[in-house]
């Protein structure tokens, strides 16, 4: 008992549903803390939580409630939903709960809010949409909240608003509008002025600056003074008695020298024939080591694996003559001069009378019956030596 009512605190005991065991009797039900993520239609009125008076269910993970999850709830007065993830919740999400007196909504994310009524009920008197992510404020926001008395719209992202937006809450009687963001151009302050006029309590966000300590000074009139002769002020002599510094007398060096006589641009110049010659001379030397030039016309020698395929080439030609020519034309009746020289019997000299001996006759000088002439040598003695 607290106040004479039945409590029950469930809190931060990660409870995803609202019925947990409480006695039906409960009257002050707090589940905040807790993981819920949805609120089923009839769902209290199902369980017989029909005596619930005061109930929080803030930091939760709702994001959705069905239009008749409070039917049942006829005598709930104060109800916090704040710190959720609501994004959109229909007008009349709270027609079954008429003895509803205070909302809170605050920490949800309504960002984009539509110009139709935003809540429809007759009994309210205290909003709290604090810190819900709000852009603007349409017309008809608070058009079916007749008795709202006190409404909490700080924290949110607004920069103006319009008094046609508060002109329906005729008993209002406090209104927050704490922010970062607020333009104080002409139509803001005018709003200010209107609710101040109709006595609500409000606590002005665009004040009068009052000047800083620095435009203070600033402001204060500064003492004349004469004016500055600028003669006096920078002593200038009519008679120019500077002499020239002496010249030293010390010898100058040779890169002194150098460097006295011939400028940057005559020093790049010299150096830039000097390259040019060193580069000629070095492409001549090396054109002459690895080329053999003539007046127009520059051969490298062979190489050793070049003259062999010339020398073999050579080789083929002289074959293929010597054959060419046996078969065009074959002489048949004379033999080769090296085999015709035949060795004679033994004669007497005609004048002497001394018999004469002459060399025996070669046997592959001796010609066979039924052979026209002897065969010209093999092929592999045709080889020429150069």
């Amino acid at each position: 008992m607290e106040n004479e009512l039945n409590r029950a605190t469930c809190v931060d005991q990660n409870i995803v549903s609202v019925g947990v065991g409480v006695p039906k009797q409960v009257q002050v039900y707090s589940l905040s803390h807790n993981v819920i993520s949805e609120l089923d239609n009839f769902c209290f009125k199902e369980l017989g939580y029909t005596s619930i008076q005061i109930l929080n269910l803030s930091y939760n993970l709702i994001f959705w409630i069905g239009l008749h999850a409070f039917a049942g709830l006829d005598n709930l007065v104060y109800l916090d939903l704040s710190s959720n993830r609501l994004r959109y919740i229909p007008a009349d999400l709270f027609w079954d709960t008429p003895q509803l007196d205070t909302l809170d909504l605050s920490g949800n994310v309504f960002e984009n809010l539509k110009n139709e009524p935003f809540l429809m009920h007759t009994n309210l008197q205290i909003l709290n949409l604090n810190n819900c992510r709000i852009k603007s404020l349409p017309d008809r926001l608070f058009t079916r909240l007749p008795n709202l008395k006190k409404v909490d719209l700080s924290e949110n992202y607004m920069i103006s608003i319009n008094v046609d937006v508060l002109r329906p809450l005729r008993k209002l009687e406090r209104i927050e509008l704490r922010n970062e963001y607020w333009q104080c151009n002409p139509s803001f302050i005018a709003v200010e002025s209107w609710i101040v006029s109709r006595g609500i309590t409000y606590t002005r966000q665009c004040k009068k600056k009052l000047p800083k300590m620095s435009e203070k000074m600033i402001s204060i009139v500064t003492e004349t003074k004469e004016p500055v002769d600028i003669n006096r002020v920078w002593n200038i002599t009519k008679n120019n008695d500077t002499k020239p510094a002496p010249e030293s007398t010390t010898p100058l060096t040779p890169f002194k020298k150098f460097d006295k006589e011939f400028s940057a641009f005559q020093a790049f110049v010299i150096g830039l024939e000097v390259g040019l010659a060193i580069g000629v001379v070095g492409t001549y030397i090396w054109l002459r080591q690895f080329c053999k030039c003539g007046n127009l016309f520059c051969s490298r020698t062979d190489t050793r694996q070049q003259r062999r395929r010339t020398r073999r080439l050579n080789d083929s030609d002289m074959r293929a003559n010597l054959l060419w020519n046996n078969i065009l034309n074959p002489n048949l009746e004379t033999p080769p001069q090296y085999r015709r020289q035949v060795s004679l019997p033994e004669r007497e000299a005609p004048d002497s009378g001394q018999r004469v001996r002459e060399t025996a006759l070669q046997v592959d000088a001796i010609r066979v019956q039924n052979r026209s002439e002897t065969p010209p040598p093999p092929y592999s003695e045709c080889r020429i030596n150069t």
